[in-house]
């Protein structure tokens, strides 16, 4: 048993559009709005997003929804919060022009969250949309937002 502290844990980007380095970066996530309990993002498809049947590769929806919805629970709860739980259902293939994805906090309680995001193409054809269940962490720490 050693006397050191603990390290210190990596803060998380206080501003949402300071995502240097973030896995959001990587796969050219862009924020379109974040407000407490709402948030909208988009992603203009490139081939790397593309899985071998040619169509938008189903981790990238995942990721755009746990994204999309993130963000408006963090907006609201302003404290740390992490993804328990994710449904994805994937509704219509797409190869390219911008997706976009609505996310909505439905229900929240002090330590935990629910909410809803739906992915869109150009036309507005539903592509995919899920669900998913958030920790609201109760000690100040370093909001998202």
């Amino acid at each position: 048993m050693t006397n050191e502290p603990a390290p210190a844990p990596t803060p998380a980007p206080t501003n949402p559009r300071n995502t240097a380095g973030t896995f959001e970066r990587h796969i050219r996530t862009e924020i379109a709005e974040v407000r407490p309990g709402h948030a909208s993002l988009y992603i203009d498809i490139e081939p790397f997003h593309l899985n071998g049947n040619g169509t938008l590769h189903g981790g990238v929806y995942a990721s755009l929804i746990d994204n999309a919805m993130g963000f408006a629970v963090a907006a609201l709860a302003q404290v740390r919060i992490a993804t328990t739980q994710m449904n994805v259902h994937f509704l219509g293939p797409v190869s390219g022009g911008r997706i976009s994805c609505t996310a909505t906090v439905v229900h929240r309680t002090r330590r935990t969250a629910t909410a809803e995001a739906k992915v869109h193409d150009a036309d507005g054809n539903l592509l995919a949309m899920g669900t998913g269940a958030f920790r609201i962490f109760e000690q100040r720490g370093h909001p998202i937002m």
